[in-house]
């Protein structure tokens, strides 16, 4: 019998998924898994999701839905506000402090897109050009902007800077998971406001004097 009102099944699902898809994988987690972890109904896996590999992009859907929320607010000041140094800065600040918050919030979910990353995307494809593709060209038309106000030099691709600066930010996350000597050396950015003023040095100011 499960211990799980019928309301609150999908919500238990998709949390127990997380935890489950991170550490086994979609082959080694099997449905029975799921039910017992989330204390649901296996029949609810179906009737909610579809099966297994539906709770699994459900997983990733929702968490791509979530960065979209956060993110619109910051593209909404972008469209309404006159291009300056200063707002560039602001806007690249939020969006790093969104990023790091969103991974240290949900590190099971980011290494699930770590490994389909790592395996051609094939469950998340869809997710990634529906959600992920439109805000990173919305990200470019930010950093364009910023180019043809002379804000930002005009020989750096804005696609280009986009993903270094976010594969980079959550490759960090992902060596600090591996317990190597690197994570030793960087332990202090486990600090979320030294990691955000460390991004913004690195991709805003450079590494020349």
């Amino acid at each position: 019998m499960s211990d799980v009102k019928y309301n609150d099944a999908k919500h238990c699902l998709l949390s127990a998924a997380a935890k489950l898809f991170s550490k086994l994988g979609l082959a080694k987690t099997s449905t029975r898994d799921l039910a017992r972890e989330s204390k649901a109904n296996i029949s609810l896996i179906s009737y909610h999701f579809g099966g297994k590999e539906g709770l699994y992009k459900e997983v990733l859907k929702e968490f791509a839905l979530e960065i979209q929320k956060n993110m619109q607010p910051r593209f909404e000041e972008f469209q309404k506000n006159e291009m300056t140094k200063d707002f560039f800065v602001k806007e690249i600040s939020h969006i790093v402090e969104s990023m790091i918050a969103m991974r240290q919030k949900h590190p099971e979910i980011c290494q699930i897109m770590a490994r389909e990353k790592a395996n051609g995307m094939p469950l998340m494809k869809d997710i990634h050009e529906e959600i992920f593709y439109p805000l990173g060209k919305r990200f470019m038309m930010l950093f364009e902007k910023a180019q043809e106000k002379k804000i930002v030099r005009p020989d750096i691709h804005s696609g280009l800077f986009f993903l270094c600066m976010t594969e980079g930010l959550f490759g960090f996350y992902e060596m600090l998971a591996c317990n190597v000597n690197m994570e030793k050396d960087c332990a202090q950015f486990n600090d979320p406001e030294l990691l955000k003023k460390q991004i913004l040095n690195i991709y805003l100011n450079g590494a020349l004097l």
